[in-house]
């Protein structure tokens, strides 16, 4: 019997389009299959939930948090490793992030090279 691996999807939920397509763009041209969504409303109704396995996406957003969205995907049942990206130096909502599951948060702006290695730690731990 042959065991089928789940393609590789990173989903990145992002309000700043400018900041969303960097992020798609970067985390395509390093071969990685992204998609986005501008709120994590749009996401939640998106085919991709069920097939997502790396999510990045900041905490500030309009309408569901990236906290919240964190949240709500645990109510689901729904378990995607989890990056988040915040402008803030909130320490109380990172300790939100780490409490809600995130497995890493960055301080805008992230550095490529880190973000990238964090994602692909994700995306083999999701294997």
């Amino acid at each position: 019997m042959i065991a089928m691996t789940k393609p590789s999807l990173v989903v990145c939920v992002e309000d700043d389009e400018p900041v969303r397509d960097a992020l798609r763009g970067l985390l395509r041209a390093s071969g990685i299959n992204a998609a986005s969504f501008a709120s994590a409303e749009e996401f939640l109704d998106s085919d991709e939930l069920q097939t997502a396995t790396c999510l990045v996406t900041d905490i500030q957003l309009g309408g569901i948090s990236g906290l919240d969205l964190l949240d709500r995907l645990a109510g689901m049942s729904i378990v995607i490793p989890s990056i988040l990206i915040t402008a803030h130096t909130d320490v109380a909502a990172g300790d939100r992030a780490r409490s809600s599951g995130a497995m890493k948060v960055f301080l805008k702006p992230v550095s490529p090279s880190e973000l990238l290695q964090a994602v692909r730690t994700a995306l083999a731990n999701a294997s």
